[in-house]
């Protein structure tokens, strides 16, 4: 793990204290998905998984304002104006659905700080923790955003959803498509004006615990999810290309991208 945090990470700041993995998001200037940055997730989170010096690993961001703001609609423009499927299809179905849902598949307990404005794949990667700690000190805007634009779904991103929102908020906030302040929001979470030190200290609680117990239960708890993850078939793939590629919603992409 040694050799794991000294490696140079382009989007993240790495620690490790106290058998705690600290994740900091460290992308300018709102921690937006790009491959890099969720390439990054997966590749930390495996090895916390793979460590036997991890107890627990800590998700936050090193913004102030923002937890993340999703997928980088710009690259995403960029990659559904040429029309280019296999492109669009790597980075949709395989480095956006495992990066999102890199905590779930972690080993270890993941706690994540949510301080900041959690937007579309942001809050999908917030919900995929084992805990939340929300911070009070502001409010901050949390939306699930895509079909605003025209984006459908794809199955895990809406499964995680589903899975860990009740589903009249579920339901609101992925047809609704608007943004609501976090004081607004009932998410599995607790609330704190230090969310890290609260993160911090279920962390501490869950590491004094047998690990292979809380392995089998998390486990069990997302198998319905990992099911899922890498088994996109033909047909929702061209369905979401087609969607993505059409020009409503590279017009709606556009427009957005000149707020």
């Amino acid at each position: 793990m040694a050799a794991a945090i000294q490696q140079h990470w382009k989007n993240l700041s790495i620690s490790l204290k106290d058998a705690i993995l600290t994740i900091s998001m460290n992308r300018p200037k709102v921690n937006a998905m790009s491959i890099e940055l969720l390439n990054d997730l997966e590749q930390a989170f495996n090895h916390a998984s793979k460590n036997d010096d991890v107890k627990g690993v800590h998700l936050r961001s090193n913004f102030s304002s923002i937890f993340s703001a999703g997928a980088d609609l710009s690259d995403m423009y960029a990659r559904c104006a040429k029309r280019d499927r296999p492109p669009i299809e790597k980075f949709v179905f395989d480095t956006l659905t495992r990066g999102v849902a890199s905590p779930l598949l972690c080993t270890k307990p993941v706690a994540c700080s949510l301080d900041g404005h959690a937007i579309a794949g942001g809050l999908i990667l917030a919900l995929a923790c084992d805990y939340i700690s929300m911070g009070t000190r502001k409010p901050f805007l949390v939306g699930i955003t895509e079909v605003a634009v025209g984006v459908p779904f794809p199955v895990v991103p809406l499964e995680i959803i589903r899975h860990q929102l009740d589903p009249q908020l579920a339901h609101r906030l992925i047809f609704d498509a608007n943004n609501i302040s976090s004081t607004d929001i009932s998410i599995r979470c607790e609330r704190s004006e230090t969310p890290d030190d609260l993160a911090q200290k279920w962390l501490k609680m869950m590491k004094e615990r047998p690990l292979q117990g809380f392995q089998i239960t998390k486990r069990k708890w997302w198998q319905d999810v990992e099911k899922l993850i890498g088994s996109a078939d033909e047909e929702e793939k061209k369905e979401y290309f087609e969607a993505v590629s059409g020009d409503d919603c590279l017009q709606a992409m556009k427009k957005t991208l000149k707020k």
